[in-house]
């Protein structure tokens, strides 16, 4: 059975820059103590992946669709949320593009922000070439994948802390706003919209192994990522995302801060191709006549490369970036969710459906302690 396709895609949502961001975060100042929260996440985000994809497959149409023909008038109300998730995505992965190519390659910032705009010509290339662009993003997915696993064998973590920290959860005081981080990163909203999009004429038993295999491979790997920051940068809460494979390197060798990089980069070019997708398909639901696909790709891009630069240029922490860009999609969250459940619950059992209400709640309470107490 073939297992490559549309969750191969959204899977990335899982290893994206943002998830680099909001683990690396996570790690360095709390150790493995959030560990439960990637565990957690990569399990809700299976689940809502599923029913996005469910929605598709069942209706023939994907989540905008259903939004606006029932929303009616109140569908311009929607258009800012589409908005902030679609900004938001891409700056995350257009940061994570340009400290790869500044890692990988010493260029200056203004040439790294040129070349941090590959993933608009790699999308283009791959245009309307479906199965070639699922195998791309696959391999691309499965580079960093390898490093994390090379990473792990590099800093040999303790077995016995990981195991405890993903099953005893715990949020103490300042957590919340990392936790939010978490799950912004994981759960991803364009995610599970570009999902209940793509599944359309599916067979239901290839899109339920897809999405299986595809994510709880991605959350294997999101988990790594928290495991490798937790034992290699713990209390080095001020390290920035640039510094790290100088970090790494003196006390694993070379190969941790090169395999860094790369994943660093392969994340980035991925899940910004994913992510731009899915601000096309945004925007071409928002529009009454729908932009070209090259103009819908730039737009997005367009608007964040010249604030992204100068934030890096100001010498800002970009780890930072990420982690604030990854909770806003958290907090924007639930407005993608609820609806999706409206829309797909007919299509599910009486337990998923209770199921799924019930993390969204989750997530709505992790999203109110972020509110009320960010810095505490």
């Amino acid at each position: 059975m073939e297992i490559i396709g549309p969750a191969t895609v959204v899977s990335v949502a899982y290893i994206d820059p943002g998830n680099f961001g909001a683990n690396i975060a996570a790690g360095s100042a709390f150790g493995l103590s959030l560990l439960w929260v990637v565990w957690l996440s990569g399990a809700l985000a299976v689940m809502y992946q599923y029913i996005a994809g469910v929605l598709g497959l069942e209706t023939g149409r994907g989540l905008l669709d259903h939004l606006k023909k029932g929303a009616g008038r109140l569908w311009p109300l929607y258009i800012p949320v589409l908005f902030a998730i679609g900004l938001s995505t891409d700056l995350a992965e257009f940061v994570g593009l340009i400290i790869a190519f500044e890692l990988l390659t010493g260029v200056p910032l203004y040439i790294a922000v040129l070349l941090g705009s590959v993933d608009v010509l790699l999308l283009a290339l791959l245009d309307n070439r479906k199965e070639v662009y699922f195998s791309a993003i696959g391999s691309l997915a499965s580079i960093v994948g390898l490093s994390f696993l090379i990473e792990l064998v590099l800093v040999r973590p303790d077995i016995y802390a990981v195991l405890y920290y993903s099953l005893v959860p715990s949020l103490k005081g300042g957590e919340a706003l990392y936790a939010a981080s978490i799950i912004g990163a994981t759960i991803m909203p364009h995610a599970l919209i570009l999902h209940s999009h793509m599944t359309q004429g599916m067979e239901k038993r290839v899109h339920r192994v897809q999405t299986l295999y595809n994510l709880v491979m991605a959350s294997a790997v999101n988990a790594a990522m928290q495991i490798v920051a937790a034992t290699a940068l713990y209390g080095d809460v001020g390290v920035g995302l640039s510094q790290i494979p100088r970090v790494l390197e003196p006390l694993y060798g070379p190969l941790a801060g090169y395999v860094f990089s790369i994943a660093l980069l392969s994340s980035g070019l991925a899940s910004s191709a994913v992510s731009v997708q899915a601000g096309t398909l945004m925007l071409e639901r928002i529009f009454t006549k729908a932009p070209s696909k090259p103009r819908a790709r730039l737009l997005f891009r367009g608007i964040n490369v010249i604030p992204t630069a100068l934030v890096l240029e100001a010498g800002l922490n970009p780890l930072s970036l990420l982690v604030y860009t990854q909770v806003v999609l958290s907090l924007v969250l639930p407005l993608v969710l609820i609806p999706l459940l409206i829309y797909a619950s007919r299509y599910l059992s009486k337990g998923l459906a209770f199921a799924a209400y019930a993390a969204s709640s989750l997530i709505l309470f992790i999203n109110v302690l972020t509110l009320v107490s960010p810095l505490s």
